[in-house]
């Protein structure tokens, strides 16, 4: 009888903890991809009517997501950040990791433009809290990008330079 008791209250105790977690968790905005603008270029000048492909691959939920838009006549693009919501991503410890992909199509050829691995849930947290703005030149080969632990084609811009 005692054991019985004790066990409800153990587990009125653990179900309130639980129930206090998941409320702060359905609050709890996760950025999962931050929100990118960049232009493309071919020698220099903004090209239109490149197909731009974004999508994340967040591991924790093994959640895939594509979207992709079109460069305007100034050769820019624009994609609003991506956010997510789980129950236990806030509850149980873990490093986040959410693998991050920007793709260009022109003339029939792909170019990888970002490929970066994410390991946090902030907002602007691929790159020191810097904003995603690229410029991406369809003529330069993709290289790793040691300073941002990066790859592709897309660099990201410095006050305002790309580099």
């Amino acid at each position: 009888m005692i054991a019985n008791r004790n066990a409800t209250c153990w587990m009125l105790v653990l179900l309130g903890l639980l129930l206090q977690g998941q409320a702060m968790a359905f609050t709890q905005t996760l950025y999962l991809f931050s929100e990118v603008e960049g232009t493309v270029l071919l020698d220099g000048q903004p090209v239109e009517g490149v197909e731009v492909g974004q999508e994340y691959h967040w591991h924790w939920k093994n959640e895939h997501r594509k979207s992709s838009t079109k460069t305007g006549a100034n050769g820019r693009f624009h994609f609003p950040a991506v956010t997510g919501k789980s129950l236990t991503a806030g509850l149980i410890p873990h490093e986040p990791a959410i693998g991050q992909r920007i793709t260009l199509r022109y003339q029939g050829k792909e170019h990888k433009g970002w490929v970066f691995s994410k390991h946090n849930y902030d907002n602007l947290g691929e790159v020191k809290c810097r904003a995603l703005t690229f410029n991406c030149e369809l003529n330069a080969e993709p290289v790793a990008q040691a300073e941002t632990e990066t790859f592709g084609i897309c660099l990201l811009q410095h006050d305002g330079k790309a580099g």
